[in-house]
């Protein structure tokens, strides 16, 4: 079971690939194009939200922590809406092929920062990488210890069209849709709560958005 976090480095940890996801993965077609737009609308809003509600306590959401980060997709958006934004990943490829920033080498299974450093952390299409509840929940702990108050992630949701005939089809892409009642216990199990959610195509597609808040800021 511990074998995936490093598996999923290696995957990632290619040249060819990290070009691929900087120049063509979210332009290649107009379906990719549609996704790129909508991600990008839904992390903002969430962004914007909890921006809003530090306000109403007259704080700043001051610094965002972007785990994975991939070749920089969100980079542009999250600085309209932050001063300070922090880069991340476990692949240096992908590092390498993503603006300059102030980027680091790291997992999100083990973050090299101190508890609360950032007010906000991003972690776009990781969860959906492991199979175990262990796995998923040691990130979310970590994306909780790091993060002062906010988180906003994607994960699989197993209840869909999209789901249901891969498993008709038997067809395996090394990627684990789990229910919305296991992510809500697995959230838990972090500290966090569940503020908001929204699908990519609600019913069709696996991929869903949330914006996750710590408990301890009820």
């Amino acid at each position: 079971m511990d074998s995936r976090p490093e598996e999923l480095r290696q995957e990632y940890e290619s040249e060819d690939r990290a070009a691929h996801y900087r120049n063509n993965r979210w332009t290649r077609s107009p379906r990719a194009r549609r996704t790129d737009a909508k991600e990008q609308a839904i992390v903002e809003s969430f962004v914007q939200d909890a921006a809003a509600v530090q306000a109403q306590n007259g704080e700043k959401l001051a610094r965002i922590l972007d785990l994975p980060c991939g070749t920089g997709r969100f980079r542009n958006m999250l600085e309209r809406n932050c001063k300070e934004v922090w880069s991340g990943d476990a692949s240096r490829e992908m590092l390498m092929q993503a603006p300059p920033t102030t980027g680091l080498q790291m997992s999100a299974h083990a973050i090299p920062l101190a508890d609360s450093a950032v007010d906000l952390i991003l972690c776009s299409r990781l969860l959906h990488h492991f199979e175990h509840a262990a796995q998923r929940t040691a990130v979310l702990q970590e994306l909780a210890r790091v993060s002062a108050r906010w988180v906003v992630l994607s994960y699989f949701d197993s209840a869909n069209f999209q789901a249901w005939r891969n498993r008709i089809r038997g067809k395996f892409r090394g990627r684990y849709p789990v229910t919305q009642q296991c992510f809500a216990d697995e959230v838990h199990s972090a500290g966090l709560v569940e503020r908001k959610r929204v699908y990519i195509a609600r019913g069709v597609s696996e991929q869903v958005w949330v914006l996750l808040e710590q408990t301890k800021s009820e």
